[in-house]
């Protein structure tokens, strides 16, 4: 049975950047991995390891680890202190069992305990699985994010220009 555990950087770390292929490119569709990303991505996890403000949790098995959730106490323009999921990872074999519930919940019980009394995370619209377990756990969509794809070498309209 899966357990929950804090991260140990040399023995958590490849587990944890191995799974970034399918994190990233299942929720932002047409990204590929880039060896860069994954240095950078390290880099980050590197520097979080020694946050008091970050703290990341694994789940493992007799596999090894099969899951993590990366969080964070932020600062925003409109709210002095939340606290913010990076990242959470399950793996496919243990999908639909609660293990995403689980760190979710395990992720709340830090945040309270730094004195957070809200969490926010940001989910991608093709990912409805990962969607529908946020919706279950409490989350609420607050705002939308909009994106527009701009063609390299297209003119676009001036603002002030009349049509």
């Amino acid at each position: 049975m899966p357990q929950l555990r804090e991260f140990r950087w040399r023995t958590d770390k490849d587990a944890v950047l191995g799974f970034q292929t399918e994190i990233y490119e299942l929720n932002f569709p047409g990204f590929r991995m880039a060896p860069g990303f994954l240095r950078d991505y390290e880099q980050q996890i590197k520097t979080a390891t020694r946050h008091p403000g970050e703290h990341l949790i694994v789940l493992e098995d007799e596999e090894g680890v099969c899951g993590f959730i990366w969080i964070a106490l932020i600062t925003t323009m409109v709210e002095p202190f939340v606290g913010y999921i990076k990242n959470v990872y399950v793996a496919p074999r243990l999908r639909g069992q609660g293990f995403g519930r689980e760190l979710l919940e395990a992720a709340d019980v830090w945040f309270k305990s730094h004195g957070c009394t809200k969490v926010a995370l940001d989910a991608s619209v093709c990912n409805q699985r990962a969607v529908q377990m946020y919706l279950t756990a409490g989350f609420e969509p607050m705002r939308y994010r909009m994106e527009k794809i701009l063609v390299a070498g297209l003119p676009t309209a001036d603002p002030g220009e009349q049509q």
